[in-house]
């Protein structure tokens, strides 16, 4: 596993990796401050198990950032599976701004960067 690009970010252990799928189902832009966060809706799937997940994605200074918050019920469910939660929700924010996902979107919606809506 290669160095993590922030010093002070704890190496991860390979043993702890947590094998997950993350989708995202629904895609909104705040039109505040001209688009510059996106409200996402989606799912993790992790041990065959559904778990969702709703998340705010930002930019500008600074890069891009995503800030996700699993579900009351999912989070109670991954503590009842001995999962290290804040090590789950690491591994799903860096997927995330990694582009690691699949957009499940309606047919026919197209994402926001390619909806031909100025910014």
């Amino acid at each position: 596993m290669p160095e993590p690009s922030n010093p002070f970010r704890p190496k991860e252990d390979p043993e702890q990796q947590y094998e997950m799928e993350v989708f995202i189902d629904q895609v909104e832009e705040s039109g505040v401050g001209g688009g510059v966060a996106s409200f996402l809706q989606g799912h993790v799937v992790f041990n065959n198990e559904k778990f969702p997940f709703d998340a705010i994605a930002y930019g500008r200074i600074g890069g891009q950032n995503v800030s996700p918050t699993l579900a009351a019920e999912s989070m109670k469910r991954l503590q009842d599976l001995n999962v290290n939660l804040e090590l789950f929700t690491a591994q799903l924010q860096r997927k995330l701004v990694e582009g690691e996902m699949s957009l499940n979107l309606p047919p026919g919606t197209l994402p926001p960067e390619f909806s031909g809506e100025p910014r």
